[in-house]
């Protein structure tokens, strides 16, 4: 179920209907793309950077999540001379109910990043609630190297924030699902380290995007045997 709300400004003429969801698995997942690469500036007004690259098709994933999240779809815009794609969702009643349930306005890191406690209360919450911070935070790299004259390819996958509470948060969940993380850097990155943990981690959150399950399928293909990528090496 859902309720429909309309902007608090009712005079102006680009007021807006919008959608207000009930708690969810796929708001979960939009907390946590919120806390990766998103922002809300200012009272009507929150915005996700990503690349404009990389990141083309997440983006069409991110807008198909708002229609169905608030029925409507945020704005697409290139910065100039940089590689960023920003998407910004206007309106005041959104960004009013998003913070109701736990998001922070203006500097999120200040204000204490963290994940609320509705999504950490809930496996399928939480499960994609990471999902959306790997998915816009998080680096799934190929390591490659040669010893003794063999050539490997090691994956794995790195999480990286500058909030110690939520390095600590998402290490938990990770540990919930039987999956070690290695926490390093002053407690502000994590690393799975190997292919089992890298496939545990898929097979568990999954990935709604395609430069994370592209790069993957990329390494399975070329079924090169896993050696264990010591993080220190990065």
């Amino acid at each position: 179920m859902s309720s429909v709300a309309t902007l608090r400004y009712p005079a102006k003429s680009h007021r807006k209907i919008v959608r207000l969801p009930e708690k969810s698995s796929k708001l979960a997942e939009f907390f946590g793309i919120m806390l990766g690469d998103g922002g809300i500036g200012n009272p009507w007004q929150l915005s996700i950077t990503m690349n404009a690259e990389k990141d083309a098709q997440y983006a069409e994933y991110i807008s198909d999540l708002c229609d169905h999240l608030f029925g409507i779809r945020p704005t697409s815009r290139k910065r100039q001379h940089t590689n960023a794609l920003v998407l910004v969702l206007n309106s005041t009643t959104v960004v009013d109910f998003l913070i109701s349930q736990g998001l922070s306005s203006g500097n999120k890191l200040e204000k204490g990043l963290r994940i609320p406690s509705w999504v950490l209360a809930n496996f399928s919450y939480r499960t994609t609630c990471v999902r959306g911070l790997m998915d816009t935070d998080g680096c799934l790299y190929i390591h490659r190297h040669t010893t003794l004259g063999n050539k490997y390819q090691n994956i794995g996958l790195c999480f990286t924030s500058e909030s110690g509470e939520l390095i600590r948060q998402v290490a938990d969940v990770f540990r919930q699902n039987d999956i070690e993380p290695h926490i390093i850097a002053q407690n502000t990155r994590i690393y799975l380290c190997s292919a089992r943990a890298v496939e545990s981690y898929l097979r568990v959150f999954g990935t709604s995007n395609p430069r994370i399950s592209g790069l993957y399928e990329s390494w399975k293909e070329a079924k090169v045997p896993d050696r264990r990528f010591k993080a220190s090496v990065v």
